[in-house]
């Protein structure tokens, strides 16, 4: 399209804007309404859309007419899906239950009742969140979990594991903002976007563990090996923390650590079977485990971490054709 031109002018007593053609706004499927992305580059205002890639609406309709389970699993794909406004039909009473359950970790959403359906709609606004906010946010829960669990191990107060527990379904939370987030916006860096998933699902199955364990640590109230425990999962915690902050602050020599560490973290969570214990060989097994799931989940966030940092270091070189060569000859 051809340039045109505008004037400045002034709207209301603070704001001064321009006025776009209707038929660009059209080829874009921009409306009043929509949120588009203001940028400087240079000397240059860059004005884009912010809608998912091939045009996708955000207003669908979904019938169902199974289960709570299954309706309660299509509503959260459907809000992590990007979803703004979806059309539920089916039976209310289980639509109605089963978004009940899921209300508190779906951020923005509410219900609507009509006369043959249910509306699920978000007001969550994706272009406002800061998605390295959101995945700090979620490493301070995960700190917060794992330093509850270790106290509760030092102290056998019972408390703990229930705020354990608690903290987890703030972990959900964020957990399903940040996908929904990453799913919406992910045209302006795929790349990133994919590193950005793998770090807030390997947080948020980190969380996952520390929750089996204190369930687990509930129905068996353990008076022996707590410490030798304890002295593991320590060691799990900081492995952990140190591959998250190897990706928010781009610290690549974390990242390696985390990495050259790998192995010898694992075979010390298998330590803990010959700690001699009777009658803890159950929860000694899911220690084991839920340890060197935590470990493997770092390993992969150190990964993220590397993949990030080569990005940000790596310059694209201009091909050399066989014309250049042979006349540099």
């Amino acid at each position: 399209m051809s340039s045109i031109y505008r004037r400045v002018i002034r709207i209301g007593e603070k704001s001064i804007g321009i006025t776009l053609p209707k038929r660009w706004l059209d080829v874009l499927s921009v409306g009043v309404g929509d949120v588009v992305e203001i940028s400087l580059i240079g000397k240059v205002i860059v004005v884009k859309p912010v809608t998912q890639v091939g045009g996708e609406t955000n207003e669908v309709s979904i019938s169902l007419g199974g289960s709570i389970d299954e309706t309660t699993r299509v509503i959260i794909a459907s809000y992590i899906e990007g979803y703004d406004n979806v059309e539920v039909i089916g039976q209310k009473d289980v639509i109605r239950r089963a978004f009940s359950s899921v209300e508190k970790k779906l951020p923005g959403s509410l219900m609507l009742e009509g006369d043959g359906s249910v509306l699920i709609k978000v007001a969550t606004s994706e272009t406002n969140v800061d998605l390295n906010e959101v995945i700090s946010s979620m490493a301070n829960i995960l700190n917060s979990m794992f330093g509850k669990f270790i106290d509760y191990l030092e102290s056998n107060k019972d408390d703990l594991l229930r705020e354990v527990l608690e903290l987890d379904d703030q972990m959900d939370k964020l957990y399903f903002l940040a996908l929904r987030t990453i799913k919406k916006l992910s045209f302006r860096d795929p790349k990133r976007a994919i590193d950005d998933t793998i770090v807030v699902k390997n947080l948020e199955h980190a969380a996952d563990a520390l929750d089996r364990l204190s369930n687990a640590f509930m129905r068996i109230q353990a008076t022996q090996c707590r410490r030798e425990i304890s002295e593991k999962l320590r060691d799990v915690w900081t492995y952990i923390m140190r591959a998250v902050y190897s990706y928010l602050e781009n610290n690549i020599n974390n990242a390696i650590k985390v990495l050259l560490d790998r192995e010898r973290m694992l075979n010390n969570m298998l330590e803990l079977a010959n700690t001699g214990c009777t009658g803890l060989s159950g929860l000694l097994t899911a220690s084991i485990h839920e340890g060197q799931l935590i470990v493997a989940l770092a390993a992969d966030i150190a990964e993220a971490a590397f993949s990030r940092h080569v990005r940000s270091i790596a310059k694209p070189t201009r091909l050399i054709t066989g014309e250049e060569l042979n006349s540099e000859e």
